[in-house]
């Protein structure tokens, strides 16, 4: 268990790193993938809801520390996504990678609404439409795309570390 927590605090610090500086360079229509949503929703996926919470309050946790207007928002948001997808881990089979990436879309999109609804409905930004055209769309299509290449990377990493605790 010390293996996958350690494995989860590395791998978010590396992918939030990664998010915030280099692919802020390679935005796509002013938006950036959110590798987060990606990890978290990965490992809900592979490990069930409960390491996908830890996952996503880590996630969360280091959004939180760095950008969060208030403490726990982004927490809280993550927590509910790997809460979510966790708990489509029983049909879920690891060779198929159609399943895992119309979770991670769903997921990144429910992100964009819980945002709109805790960063600019609550500031009188009324215009969800916009935001949805916007933001929450592209950065979607984005993040699937990367998806599809880094969910393999963390089932393979999530496979041996299953296999070194057995």
């Amino acid at each position: 268990m010390k293996k996958r927590i350690f494995f989860y605090i590395v791998s978010a610090l590396i992918l939030f790193l990664l998010q915030s500086s280099l692919l802020s360079h390679f935005r796509i229509a002013d938006v950036v993938p959110n590798l987060l949503v990606i990890f978290t929703a990965s490992i809900a996926i592979i490990e069930g809801s409960l390491d996908g919470c830890l996952a996503g309050f880590i996630c969360g946790l280091l959004l939180d520390v760095t950008y969060g207007p208030v403490t726990g928002m982004y927490a809280l948001g993550f927590l509910i996504i790997g809460y979510a997808a966790g708990k489509t881990n029983r049909i879920f089979y690891r060779e198929d990678i159609t399943y895992p990436i119309l979770i991670i879309g769903a997921s990144d999109i429910a992100y964009g609404i819980y945002m709109y609804l805790f960063g600019f409905l609550i500031r009188g930004r009324l215009d969800f439409l916009f935001y949805l055209g916007r933001i929450i769309l592209p950065e979607t299509v984005y993040t699937v795309i990367l998806a599809v290449f880094l969910y393999r990377l963390i089932l393979l990493i999530a496979v041996r570390l299953d296999k070194e605790k057995n």
